[in-house]
């Protein structure tokens, strides 16, 4: 193995995942909140998102109102926890993280407001613009440089969707895209 690569080990479904070190990207499947999304850090993305539906408990309680929920895609590959856990608070918050605001300070959807001294932004929803927005990070560094993959649950979103986006034409050579389910994920 090269150092700092994720180490995938086969396990029961509730069973953490050694060293794997994601972020993902959840769309409600309520009917009323289809455009309702989340983003969210995981060690183990099969048994979080089965928290996420409260299936299991240490469910995130700020998504118990959307349930249920489909995870669209992960991105993994990251060299450790930290880097991981920074690139969950980028992608939620892009006009704010000093990493990426330049990147996404282009797209419309995108909005901040000032409260005092601090700028607070506004939630992104929807699967295409936090797609978008995940391809600019991706593309600025640090991100560009580290060894990342995507994996996309979503056939749909793999071959409709992200060929339309204008962003994937940016996206560094090396970062893999793969479409499939969880047990090709952990493969």
């Amino acid at each position: 193995l090269e150092a700092g690569s994720p180490v995938i080990t086969h396990h029961r479904p509730d069973e953490a995942m050694e060293a794997f070190h994601g972020c993902y990207l959840l769309e409600s499947l309520k009917p009323k909140f289809r455009y309702r999304t989340y983003i969210g850090f995981t060690m183990d993305p099969r048994r979080r998102l089965r928290q996420h539906n409260g299936e299991i408990s240490a469910g995130a309680l700020k998504t118990k109102r959307w349930r249920p929920w489909k995870m669209v895609l992960c991105i993994w590959g990251f060299p450790h926890k930290v880097a991981a856990l920074q690139f969950e608070h980028a992608w939620q918050h892009p006009a704010i993280s000093r990493h990426v605001r330049c990147a996404t300070s282009r797209l419309s959807f995108i909005r901040t407001w000032r409260r005092g001294r601090l700028i607070r932004q506004r939630e992104v929803h929807g699967v295409k613009s936090n797609l978008k927005v995940l391809l600019r990070m991706l593309s600025v560094s640090p991100y560009c440089r580290m060894p990342l993959r995507v994996h996309i649950f979503d056939a749909s979103v793999r071959f409709d969707m992200l060929p339309q986006l204008e962003e994937t034409r940016q996206l560094p050579a090396h970062i893999v895209v793969t479409q499939g389910t969880f047990d090709e994920l952990e493969a």
